[in-house]
């Protein structure tokens, strides 16, 4: 003889988060009263509570007590087949223990959360919201996503399905686009919907927004804007009327004091100067005399050189395709040398074509350049170009193309025109 017990029912489906009531049979097969201890094993042992715990059974006879099971309602809960067991053990007797077992079948379960983030989105043009797809099921879902609105927003998504795993959240974005721009006046308000349809339902869930199209300018923008020109009109009256006149008074009080003292002191020194050549002009003059007086003949003693400054400026023009224009030629004087220390050419308008300066008696140019290679140009030459007495000096443009006019008529012939810095040293006496 021994002790035994049963569970009816011996399979179960359940539902997680509903309960589950099963009965336990404990039969006394022993010769003495007994006290059975029941406990709970297997996978479901966490989610079964047995009342009572404990059974006192008279010989021969069966006692019952009542199983309840409780699977969670959690993503994580298991799927499928789940075993249970009921163990009774004899209290007097350990060594008295019997199990009895169930299968119980846990089944799936879907639960699902949609939310629009936000409900409510603010902007002037193109915005993205996004909807939060929560699966609080056991089981993979997925779900499709559509929009609807008025004529005057268009909606659309990139990802129209999506698929969420158990206890997960997935986010998807919604794209508005307002067909037109509000660029002044009062905000205009779109109201749109976002449809969620998981899997397996019949009811999709339905989440509306609202997307206010505010004003492409602000109002505070022209307020901004006047005070900005505001600022720029005080700027340029401070710049005109108190700084330049501040700037250009200290600036001349600065030079007029040493550029006085300068020329002061340039026309003492070119006063002496002249007097000094003057004598000694006439002191070379007298001891020539005095050498002829008595009868002896010598080297005559060089006359002192003087020297003057001279701008020399041409003006060319020529038409494409014909002969080269050639200035008017200016002549080195009798007894002096010209020393060319700078030159400066003009090209204001940009026109294409070869420019050079020329000394009649070298059959080399003395400069040549392109007119396309600059507009205006300065040469600085640190030993100066020197040319003799009777040479005559003149300049001499070929135009290639004449460069189109920014505003009026166009022209027909290039255009440049030379400035040239020299010193013209003449020996007197």
């Amino acid at each position: 003889m021994a002790t035994s017990a049963t569970i009816a029912p011996a399979a179960l489906s359940i539902d997680p988060g509903t309960a589950a009531t099963l009965t336990v049979s404990v039969l006394n097969d022993t010769l003495l009263v007994e006290s059975f201890e029941l406990t709970a094993l297997g996978g479901a042992a966490a989610w079964t509570r047995i009342e009572p715990a404990m059974l006192t059974i008279y010989p021969g006879q069966t006692e019952t007590a009542t199983v309840t099971v409780l699977a969670p309602r959690l993503p994580d809960s298991v799927v499928g087949q789940v075993a249970l067991g009921i163990r009774a053990r004899a209290v007097e007797q350990p060594e008295v223990q019997v199990v009895a077992e169930a299968m119980l079948t846990v089944t799936p379960f879907a639960e699902t959360e949609a939310e629009l983030l936000p409900r409510i989105a603010h902007g002037r043009g193109r915005k993205r919201v996004r909807v939060a797809i929560d699966n609080r099921g056991n089981v993979p879902m997925v779900a499709s996503i559509a929009g609807q609105s008025d004529d005057r927003l268009g909606l659309s998504t990139p990802t129209p399905d999506v698929s969420v795993d158990p206890g997960h959240t997935e986010f998807v974005d919604i794209d508005l686009r307002p067909r037109n721009r509000v660029w002044r006046g009062d905000p205009v308000t779109h109201q749109f919907t976002v449809l969620v349809a998981p899997e397996g339902t019949d009811e999709p869930f339905v989440l509306p927004g609202s997307y206010v199209q505010e004003r492409v300018f602000p109002k505070w923008l022209w307020k901004l804007l006047l005070a900005l020109l505001a600022l720029l009109l005080l700027l340029l009256a401070l710049w005109f009327f108190v700084l330049k006149p501040t700037i250009e008074s200290a600036a001349r009080d600065a030079v007029e004091e040493p550029l006085a003292q300068a020329n002061e002191q340039a026309d003492s020194a070119s006063k002496q100067a002249g007097a000094a050549a003057e004598q000694a002009d006439s002191a070379a003059q007298k001891a020539n005399d005095a050498l002829e007086a008595v009868g002896q003949s010598t080297e005559p003693v060089q006359p002192v050189s003087a020297a003057t400054d001279v701008d020399i400026r041409f003006e060319l023009s020529d038409a494409p395709g014909g002969a080269a224009d050639e200035s008017d030629r200016w002549v080195v004087p009798a007894n002096a040398v010209l020393r060319i220390t700078d030159v400066v050419i003009s090209n204001p308008r940009g026109d294409f074509g070869i420019l050079t300066i020329e000394n009649r008696d070298v059959v080399a140019p003395i400069f040549t350049t392109g007119l396309e290679n600059f507009r205006d140009i300065d040469f600085h030459f640190v030993t100066p170009l020197q040319l003799a007495e009777e040479d005559e000096l003149f300049a001499k443009l070929e135009c290639t193309r004449v460069a189109p006019p920014v505003t009026g008529p166009a022209r027909t012939e290039c255009g440049a025109s030379v400035l040239i810095t020299a010193r013209v040293v003449t020996q007197t006496g």
